[in-house]
């Protein structure tokens, strides 16, 4: 079995491997032949659409957290849709009639010679929410066995609060896999609803500094878990308590991070099922790991929203 490690003991990794992605500080970019676009093709974006008179709504800016650019990611209108700016592993071939067939998701796995798996991913941030949209940020490990395409692992969130200032968001990985992943997809979006043509225009994501990396801690445990836990109603309006229901009983500990990974409630139980006071958290996406409080290990994880 794969052993890997989180960066939640003390909120602090002991060591880290970095492992880096082809121009994921978003310095090069260059002129496609009509449209300008961040270099290479490891990552992509919808300018091409500029060929039909539309405007890019992915642009290099100079307001980088380290170096001299970064990628700002604004929502805009495409014949008359809204439509969420987006960075992404892949490649875009504009699809009229059908806007998300335009894109096809994932690339290579480009860490083949690390013996593990990434453990975190993380991106340096600023974000412009306009009346109430949200932004999304999402990586998927995956590998073709054949037959069927499964997720090896996974990492992702929303954000919904202004950041002014660069923001690191850093986001462990969880999976239910031990296979070594052949293809890696890693997408930003300026609207999270982007996909059904939803969100509102002029909102703006900023993102700077893409690294996945294996963040050694003193807490060792295996990433697959025979314990499941679902969270429910998810998501929770506020001043709701939510609920948790575990596979099975467990004397544990669980604890809840902010989308900048700090703690911000944690709750010991000794039962199967068992409910949660959120009443003092916000509006906001928030993800949470369950201990074994006999071995200290972690044997769960999950997210939830509160609305």
């Amino acid at each position: 079995m794969l052993y890997l490690t989180f960066s939640f003991t003390n909120g602090q990794c002991v060591s880290e491997v970095v492992m880096n992605v082809n121009n994921g500080s978003f310095e090069e970019w260059g002129n496609e032949g009509g449209y300008i676009d961040i270099a290479g093709d490891y990552w992509d974006t919808a300018n091409r659409t500029a060929l039909l008179g539309v405007d890019e709504n992915v642009t290099e800016s100079s307001d980088a957290h380290t170096g001299n650019a970064s990628a700002k990611l604004e929502t805009s209108n495409w014949l008359n849709n809204v439509t969420s700016a987006t960075v992404f592993t892949g490649s875009f071939i504009p699809n009229v009639l059908d806007p998300p067939k335009s894109i096809k998701f994932g690339k290579p796995y480009p860490f083949t010679n690390e013996p593990e798996l990434p453990t975190n991913f993380r991106v340096w941030y600023k974000y412009f929410p306009v009346e109430g949209d949200s932004a999304e940020v999402y990586t998927y490990l995956t590998k073709w066995t054949g037959t069927d395409t499964i997720r090896v692992a996974s990492a992702y969130t929303k954000l919904y609060d202004e950041k002014t200032e660069w923001t690191l968001l850093d986001i462990p990985f969880t999976g239910n896999s031990t296979e070594m992943p052949d293809t890696i997809i890693c997408v930003f979006a300026s609207s999270s609803r982007g996909d059904i043509l939803q969100g509102q225009i002029g909102n703006t994501l900023f993102i700077d500094d893409v690294e996945y990396y294996n963040c050694l801690t003193n807490t060792t445990h295996p990433m697959m878990s025979e314990v499941e836990v679902n969270a429910f109603p998810n998501p929770v309006n506020n001043g709701q308590s939510i609920r948790f229901e575990l596979s099975e009983q467990i004397n544990g500990l669980i604890r809840v991070f902010s989308n900048d990974g700090k703690e911000v409630i944690s709750n010991v139980f000794e039962d199967q099922r068992f409910d949660m006071d959120i009443t003092q958290l916000n509006s906001a996406f928030y993800r949470f790991v369950v201990y074994d409080n006999e071995s200290t290990s972690a044997i769960a994880s999950g997210s939830f929203v509160v609305e």
